[in-house]
């Protein structure tokens, strides 16, 4: 990978960091998740009206769609997997998106990673696993093998079939995107995230209403406007980097690397909580840092 598109993904992993510390410190997660859709929608309009509606080719328009359904079966299978199983299962499943990408990005997009970045892939992952299960690496691998068995943690498997599901098409999306419009492939990318997150949104949002009153969600909304405005922007920052930089990198590479955000929130609430930092955060800190190094390498 190329410095500049390094530099972009990691620092898509500090927003995709802030995001999800604004979510989990406000008064109702899936209350401000609508907030920020909300906000997401808002901001899209005058992006959009500038970049020209004319402008998007018309193929564009059904894969953000496509797209934006695939990221609302997301959030509602993680949903759905933290209201039935312990995060401690959920949250490492829904984090093994980059076993799996690559090899389904050989088979749909024909994309061979070089031996020194699968390792970078690998030493990544190793690292954050190595943070979930506080250096008992081994046992929590077993925890997990044993929970295939767990017909309770089905979500939590949805949920990582749909993070897998939106990374490849989303890659195959930024492809036709760049073919069609090799000039402009920044604004290709957050014009996909405004495309295909607004659909996502508007899905959200009415299934949020129809299994909430709406005066409950409301004095969320107005509590925290200003911390979903934040949070909108997070998300840009967030997904519409990645859709920048799925135009020229390999999305197994960039699918690991951008799981540093795991390292990143860690950091934050050792910084928060006054916690030590010990001997697995900083072994896992070292690992990542090597696995970025190997999974960004270009071999000539």
């Amino acid at each position: 990978m190329s410095v500049v598109n390094v530099g972009l993904v990691l620092l898509s992993a500090v927003s995709h960091s802030l995001w999800n510390i604004l979510t989990q410190t406000s008064r109702n997660s899936r209350f401000f998740s609508g907030l920020k859709g909300i906000w997401i929608i808002f901001l899209s309009i005058p992006f959009l009206t500038y970049y020209g509606f004319s402008k998007i080719p018309d193929p564009i328009w059904m894969f953000a769609l496509v797209s934006g359904a695939i990221h609302g079966i997301y959030i509602y299978c993680l949903s759905r997997a933290y209201q039935e199983s312990d995060i401690s299962y959920v949250y490492p499943i829904a984090r093994s998106a980059p076993v799996f990408v690559p090899v389904f990005a050989f088979l749909f997009l024909g994309e061979i990673i070089n031996s020194l970045n699968a390792l970078g892939v690998f030493l990544i992952l190793i690292s954050i696993y190595l943070l979930h299960f506080d250096g008992h690496l081994v046992q929590g691998v077993k925890n997990l093998l044993s929970a295939l068995k767990d017909k309770d943690l089905r979500w939590a498997f949805f949920t990582l079939g749909a993070v897998v599901s939106y990374s490849i098409f989303d890659k195959f999306a930024m492809n036709e995107f760049f073919y069609l419009a090799p000039e402009t492939s920044f604004g290709n990318g957050i014009v996909f995230f405004f495309l295909e997150a607004s659909f996502c949104f508007i899905f959200y949002n009415i299934q949020l209403f129809l299994s909430h009153p709406f005066k409950e969600v409301q004095l969320v909304w107005q509590a925290e406007w200003v911390k979903g405005l934040l949070g909108a922007f997070a998300t840009l920052g967030s997904y519409g980097l990645i859709c920048v930089v799925f135009q020229h990198e390999q999305v197994g590479v960039v699918v690991a690397l951008r799981q540093t955000s795991v390292l990143m929130v860690v950091g934050w609430g050792c910084f928060r909580l006054g916690e030590s930092f010990g001997r697995e955060r900083i072994s896992a800190a070292l690992i990542t840092i090597i696995g970025v190094a190997c999974a960004s390498w270009q071999s000539n």
